[in-house]
């Protein structure tokens, strides 16, 4: 096991010694800051999420990782370890629009989607699942071998590109202090299944950055909650993340405050939001995130981890022992367009490129 934590802190190397020097991203539409008084504030200020624009604010979201689960029993001459490796990439293009909540203080979204890729490779049995949606289009494979490949209204369908490309597909409702209290799927029940395949309400949490309940000024910390995107997460491994205000900086035209993220933990004994608990937890997150001063959103939100657990599993008639070690990235850009119709992020082909 040891051989996991190692690994882990070389992961985290470069990021951690020295410190980290975040560049702003590149390319973001201009925002009204006539409502700022000055630029860079000075003395202490607020932090707050706000509505959605009524036409909505274009986001990308990026996540990618790859690990291994293994699972000894624990019996009398147990056999080899039972050993899974997964490698998962996932993009989502959507439009965030505004919906109305029922509760005080809590914003919403409709997520609208425009494109989404799913990239997932297991081991055993070493075959490659794609999902790609985009350009009035639908299409799944194994390997290089089409399943199902639909395109339009497709007659006769209960899902087809049309079902899901520019319709809801999740709704996320969170605090005053941007936490998630809702993410849920949207859509019809074949949409349901669809998209059951992709870590949708996992990325999406994750990438949700913590506002302070305070006015803060460079240097002040603060506390949010959140979840890996990956099967750690999924046992309820929750990770404490603080975020401290940098600085200001202006990323295009929009006035900006950028927040540090950063989380690490090597204890035993943990408790697990699902009702167990992890005999050995080690990890460590780090990111940086620019928070739009004159309107409230999420301008941009880059993160890397690893994580490892391990954990014993009685509820069965052979107890188990569980390992597990993930590493990932996971980003969220604010996009003044869609991107490109020729190429995902990962530099493969769309339907519109290939003739």
């Amino acid at each position: 096991m040891k051989r996991w934590w190692v690994a882990g802190c070389l992961f985290l190397a470069c990021a951690s010694d020295p410190e980290p020097k975040a560049t702003a991203p590149a390319l973001h539409r201009p925002t009204e800051a006539a409502g700022l008084a000055e630029f860079p504030p000075t003395g202490p200020i607020e932090l707050r999420p706000k509505s959605t624009p009524a036409d909505g604010t274009l986001y990308q979201v990026l996540m990618t990782y790859e690990g291994r689960t293994e699972v000894t029993k624990e019996i009398k001459n147990a056999p080899e370890p039972d050993s899974l490796m997964e490698k998962l990439s996932v993009e989502i293009d959507y439009r965030a629009m505004p919906v109305v909540t029922p509760e005080a203080g809590e914003l919403g979204q409709t997520l609208v989607l425009s494109a989404l890729k799913r990239r997932q490779r297991l081991m055993p049995p070493g075959k490659e699942h794609v999902l790609e949606l985009g350009d009035d289009r639908l299409r799944t494979s194994l390997d290089d071998k089409v399943e199902i490949d639909l395109r339009g209204a497709q007659p006769k369908q209960d899902l087809t590109p049309r079902t899901l490309l520019d319709k809801p597909f999740a709704l996320v409702v969170t605090d005053e202090l941007n936490n998630p209290k809702l993410i849920s799927l949207r859509g019809p029940p074949p949409a349901h299944k669809l998209l059951a395949s992709v870590p949708l309400r996992e990325s999406l949490g994750y990438l949700l950055i913590a506002y302070p309940e305070k006015p803060v000024s460079p240097g002040d910390t603060w506390h949010g909650k959140r979840y890996f995107p990956n099967p750690i997460g999924k046992l309820g491994m929750a990770v404490d993340v603080e975020y401290r205000l940098v600085g200001f900086e202006r990323v295009g035209e929009a006035p900006c405050a950028h927040v540090m993220m950063r989380a690490k933990v090597d204890d035993r004994d943990v408790p697990s939001e699902s009702g167990f608990n992890f005999e050995e937890v080690h990890y460590q997150l780090e990111g940086d995130g620019w928070l739009d001063l004159a309107t409230g959103e999420v301008v941009s939100s880059r993160m890397q981890d690893v994580a490892a657990v391990s954990y014993h599993h009685t509820a069965t008639a052979i107890p188990t022992r569980a390992r597990m070690r993930y590493e990932g990235r996971a980003g969220l850009e604010r996009l003044d367009a869609l991107p490109s119709s020729t190429h995902w992020a990962d530099g493969s082909k769309r339907f519109s490129a290939v003739k």
